[in-house]
């Protein structure tokens, strides 16, 4: 029989090699597997004694076997596998503060105290001051940090040293408020309060300004604001404090400004004179003239004076009793400055020295006359009267009611 690898259904045996000899042939089984050449089953090498390295994996094939060194090794698998630095390449994948460790054939991640490790690569932080209580001590803190934690003082407490508990701040020794302000410390914080007369919250205190309210003061009081308070006084010709004001009876005082002839009317507090207008306070004068037909005669003009007016012929007519008839050269105004020490009584000249002479222009008029005319003016308001003297024009101004003049000032 000829040598031809066949199975014995005729079918070729590829694990086997055919020897011819003469007159037969002998069928033998390939390397790695074995039989008796007819049939050839494959040799699982890896079962058998070691055949590749200590640190490799041996993987059996069809007629053979394959050495290959496990994750973290390098080489041939089977004379040498050595171990792999997984560390010296990026390393090995540890993030986040986590340490690369090398170990035979593999490494690992380590985090330092404080973190744990997560997915086997990452280092996260423990809150501790959320994992644990009771971490620090009273009036104290906790407060997380990377690896750790810490337990500073509260807010308005402080350590006097490092070995000591926290105690309280009294923090109005700093100044925590404003200077217009009043500090009262509490435990572990402070208050601060505006003083009387301002306002805010403490670290800014401004002034109330108490004269913008109504009522502050009396109704007849003036208020005057000043930086953290107010005063009250009562106006001219009241008294009190000034939450209280009550009218002054100048009347019954032992010593009034009115004369024996005339009559003191009590009126509360102050009044403007006749021919002023104000709040007595504070007068000016009313101006007449500034009226329609103040002055009815055509040869007339209005002449305003302080208190009053005075209708006096026109530039070029004469004044003849109380018309304005011809027309003379024109006449000088003086004024007569009233400082007097003595009064023109409705008697006239009886207290009056006669030896007295006062020179208008050359006119000559004693103090009886001048008097006379004074208290027979027709108009008579305040302390201001126009007089005529010898047909000449003159503004009599006196310092109290009818007072002698001493001294003559034109106009």
């Amino acid at each position: 029989m000829a040598c031809k690898s066949t199975d014995r259904a005729g079918m070729l045996l590829p694990y086997a090699t055919c020897t011819n000899s003469p007159g037969s042939f002998s069928c033998r089984c390939t390397a790695g597997y074995r039989g008796d050449g007819f049939t050839c089953a494959d040799v699982d090498e890896c079962s058998l004694a070691t055949q590749c390295h200590s640190n490799a994996l041996c993987i059996n094939l069809p007629g053979s076997y394959n050495c290959t060194c496990q994750v973290g090794y390098s080489g041939d698998g089977v004379i040498q596998c050595k171990d792999m630095n997984e560390c010296l390449v990026d390393s090995g994948g540890c993030r986040n503060k986590a340490l690369c460790v090398n170990n035979q054939g593999s490494f690992s991640c380590l985090c330092q105290s404080g973190f744990i490790l997560v997915n086997r690569t990452l280092c996260q932080d423990i809150d501790e001051c959320n994992e644990q209580n009771n971490l620090c001590r009273v009036n104290e803190e906790c407060k997380n940090v990377d690896g750790s934690f810490e337990c500073p003082c509260r807010v308005g407490y402080y350590r006097p040293a490092s070995n000591m508990d926290c105690v309280d701040m009294d923090e109005c020794k700093d100044n925590a408020c404003h200077v217009n302000a009043t500090c009262l410390n509490t435990i572990g914080s402070h208050t601060c309060t505006c003083k009387r007369g301002f306002s805010a919250n403490g670290t800014q205190c401004d002034d109330i300004n108490e004269c913008s309210a109504e009522d502050t003061c009396h109704p007849r009081a003036l208020c005057t604001n000043f930086i953290g308070f107010f005063f009250c006084s009562c106006q001219q010709g009241f008294k009190g404090d000034g939450f209280s004001c009550q009218d002054v009876d100048e009347c019954s005082l032992s010593v009034t400004i009115c004369p024996s002839f005339s009559k003191c009317i009590n009126s509360p507090g102050c009044v403007c004179d006749l021919g002023y207008v104000g709040d007595g306070l504070a007068c000016s004068d009313i101006d007449e003239c500034q009226r329609e037909n103040i002055c009815p005669q055509n040869k007339t003009e209005c002449i305003n004076i302080p208190g009053s007016f005075s209708c006096v012929c026109k530039k070029g007519y004469n004044l003849n009793g109380t018309l304005c008839l011809g027309k003379t050269n024109t006449h000088t105004l003086f004024t007569l400055i009233m400082d007097c020490p003595l009064k023109c009584p409705p008697s006239l000249s009886t207290h009056l020295p006669p030896q007295i002479v006062v020179s208008l222009r050359g006119v000559s008029t004693q103090w009886a006359t001048i008097c006379a005319y004074v208290s027979a003016a027709s108009r008579v308001t305040g302390r201001t009267a126009l007089v005529s003297i010898n047909y000449s024009l003159f503004y009599v101004h006196c310092t109290s009611w009818f007072f002698c003049p001493n001294k003559l000032t034109p106009l």
